[in-house]
């Protein structure tokens, strides 16, 4: 196959992939929302500049740069469509330098498909948490080391160098832990490569007790928890281990002004991003608190682990006990080779057999806790390298080691992060299985070891990619679009999608600020509603301050209309599950001032107390009382607000999807009436012809024969046009409304 095949290929299946991301982004929205909160600080931060002292945000400044650059660059509003379309962007570009590395260091065409593939369905959860600094992270990582580990297959290693030196900058801007890890994994490298000297054996030493202490010094704090203690000493160990295999068999690659170079793509980098900044209206002392003091809060205050299964303590031992008879039994080398050989194929079959567990939320914890303590199995040199390939060991173990250091992007926090630190892992599995085929294919002298490898991993890829495929299609075809401002396309479950839209509504209504608990502001982007001020956080109560929870409430205590939505199931989540109870004066204030107006799949929408504002599309059912002279048994009742015609009517229990009524002009007769946002109707209900003009506020009356159940959690009434199109939805009070006679029409 020519070079030209090889990447043509490569493209087509980057576009498979793009294809199915789409549908996969498109296709999700989580009731956290961190991506409305990214969202709105980029916003607030374009159009006002202050990051930190105005515009409140937990991330570094780099993020905020480039997306406020791409939003001006484009002309796009920053909007959910915006976010996600980068987010999308990101995804594929990690997937592809990883791929890319993949295929430079192994030499193998087979490597970079898979890698592709593998890296991408690994990073599926990209679709939680669009434009999360998350993506921005694995991208600037993959393609430092593709391009670090370009540069050094050309021999230019103080270009490499310097490339890993600006990318450290970046990563500090935007998370400051991240950031470490990698400038520690990079050091790690730089001190076991650097050109022997008396003082070489010192480095070796350097890079093992930097790594072996970097966790416990991280994680300090929760280290009587065994999650954290467990993740800190597989760390450790595994990190002694790779530096003691990469310093047996490290060439003398680097020197002095290598070093040099490296520290000069830092700070160039980092002055770039720091000057550009504070021209931007942030101050020295905002600056220094937002990157540098407020991210040292967070562990106490949020975080939650993964469990560590008992065989990856039986890999670390095995990989510790192989990491010594190397160094002290020389002579057992070729045996060891062989050992070392097996076992990487037979974590291939183990990747192979659970191809479909690696695409679930099990799939992330489950590759951390098995490949971290397997890293320093794939640095061991299994063949001689072939003539100008030397660079390809350096490379492999840079490589490992950034790796390693990403994995403890899963601390504090054990949710997205656990992919975007662990995805390294796939090309080094990739490369070190290569090498393993080849061992095997020369000692058994039977070539079709190597095809026969390449056959299954590229088998396990094209399962994967078909599992995603499907996936997203099925999800695209079973779902309707949000069709909000900014999120047209968005197609998240029913449940979802219609309580945004009846939320989205209501606050429009109802509202001149809007706020959330926790913070849910895509509600914000949406409606077009200021927030009270700009210090918006999600989990506010413990992220901002006493004085700035206040300035939020007298901002709330002075606007009338100010209306709040918040999620009970999530603050449940929070209490029950990671034991963050929502406490402080703003929260106290809510519960104190607020009432619930209607609640809609967990969604509470609140008014202050005082508000005559009464539900827009939210339903009532009334049932005749027995022996009524009236013809019709029930009627339902709703405020409705969009312009609309609609033909019929349909309500649907969305647990089951089964549809329980339907009403149309041969079975239904129908009022409407002018109503305000209070519930003052203009007069008695004016009875109206089918399609059902809607024109402004109205109060609808249907009045039908069917008995509908009394248990009316979850059921949708749905007002559809004559092409049978969904134009609005309403839900139904929660609790049950109330029953009784219906107003004669």
């Amino acid at each position: 196959m020519t070079r030209a095949l090889r990447w043509l290929g490569l493209v087509v299946l980057v576009a498979v992939l793009a294809v199915t991301g789409r549908l996969l982004m498109a296709t999700n929205f989580m009731i956290h929302d961190d991506e409305g909160y990214v969202l709105l600080g980029v916003k607030n931060f374009s159009e006002r500049g202050g990051l930190y002292d105005e515009v409140f945000t937990q991330y570094g400044p780099a993020p905020f740069l480039y997306y406020d650059a791409l939003h001006r660059l484009t002309g796009q509003p920053v909007t959910n469509a915006f976010g996600r379309a980068i987010t999308l962007a990101h995804w594929l570009a990690t997937a592809l330098a990883a791929a890319l590395l993949a295929w430079r260091l192994s030499g193998r065409y087979w490597t970079a498909l898979f890698t592709l593939v593998a890296v991408f369905g690994h990073l599926w959860q990209m679709t939680w948490e669009p434009p999360h600094p998350g993506g921005l992270i694995a991208v600037v990582v993959a393609a430092a080391l593709a391009g670090a580990a370009a540069l050094l297959g050309r021999g230019r290693t103080t270009s490499a160098i310097a490339v890993l030196g600006a990318a450290g900058a970046v990563l500090v801007l935007t998370k400051i832990n991240v950031g470490v890890f990698w400038l520690v994994s990079a050091g790690a490298y730089l001190l076991l490569h650097t050109e022997r000297t008396r003082h070489r054996a010192i480095g070796a030493w350097l890079a093992a007790a930097g790594l072996a202490m970097l966790p416990f010094l991280l994680m300090r704090p929760l280290l009587s928890e065994p999650v954290v203690r467990n993740l800190a000493v597989f760390f450790a160990l595994s990190g002694v281990t790779a530096c003691n295999i990469a310093q047996s068999t490290a060439g003398p690659t680097l020197r002095a002004r290598d070093w040099l170079a490296g520290l000069a793509g830092f700070v160039a980098t980092a002055a770039g991003i720091v000057g550009l900044i504070l021209l931007r209206g942030t101050t020295v002392h905002g600056l220094v608190r937002g990157v540098l003091l407020d991210p040292l809060r967070q562990p106490a205050n949020f975080h939650f682990g993964f469990p560590w299964p008992a065989p990856a303590w039986v890999l670390l031992v095995l990989v510790i006990v192989l990491t010594g008879l190397w160094q002290f039994r020389p002579v057992w080398r070729h045996s060891l080779v062989n050992a070392i050989a097996a076992l990487r194929l037979v974590a291939l079959g183990y990747f192979a057999w659970h191809a479909r567990q690696w695409l679930t939320v099990e799939g992330p914890p489950l590759l951390i806790s098995l490949a971290l303590p397997l890293t320093p199995l794939f640095l061991f040199p299994l063949l001689p390298p072939a003539p100008g390939d030397a660079w390809r060991r350096p490379a492999l173990a840079l490589l490992a080691f950034a790796g390693l250091g990403q994995v403890l992007h899963a601390y504090p926090v054990a949710g997205t992060q656990m992919a975007w630190g662990s995805f390294l892992l796939l090309p080094l599995f990739a490369v070190g299985t290569v090498e393993a085929a080849d061992h095997w294919a020369a000692r058994l002298q039977r070539r079709w070891i190597g095809a026969a490898v390449a056959a299954v991993a590229l088998l396990v890829a094209g399962v994967q990619g078909e599992l995603l495929a499907g996936q997203g299609w099925k999800r695209w075809s079973d779902s309707e679009p949000v069709n909000l401002p900014g999120a047209e396309a968005i197609r998240p479950p029913e449940t979802i999608r219609y309580a945004l839209r009846i939320l989205t509504t209501n606050a429009a209504l109802h509202g001149d600020v809007l706020y959330s608990r926790p913070g849910l502001f895509s509600f914000n982007l949406w409606t077009g509603l200021p927030t009270p001020t700009l210090r918006n956080a999600t989990h506010w109560f413990w992220l901002l301050q006493p004085a700035e929870q206040q300035a939020i409430i007298d901002r709330l205590r002075a606007e009338p209309r100010a209306v709040i939505i918040s999620n009970q199931p999530l603050i449940d989540f929070l209490d029950e599950k990671l034991a963050m109870k929502i406490t402080g004066p703003l929260n106290d204030y809510i519960r104190e001032n607020y009432r619930r107006l209607f609640t809609v799949t967990g969604y509470d929408f609140l008014v202050p107390r005082t508000s005559p504002a009464v539900p827009f599309q939210v339903a009532r059912n009334f049932q005749r009382a027995p022996g009524s002279p009236d013809p019709e048994k029930s009627m339902i009742e709703v405020n409705v607000a969009t312009p609309a015609i609609v033909a019929r009517v349909t309500l649907r229990d969305l647990r089951t999807n089964r549809l329980l009524g339907e009403w149309h002009a041969g079975n239904c007769r129908a009022t409407l009436d002018r109503v305000n946002t209070a519930g003052r109707t203009a007069g008695a209900p004016q009875a109206v012809a089918w399609p059902l003009h809607i024109d402004g506020l109205r109060q609808l009356r249907l009045y039908h024969d069917t008995i509908l159940p009394t248990d009316q959690a979850d059921l949708e009434l749905v007002f559809l046009d004559a092409d049978g199109h969904a134009v609005f939805e309403a839900c139904y009070q929660d609790p049950v409304s109330a029953s009784g006679p219906p107003a004669k029409g």
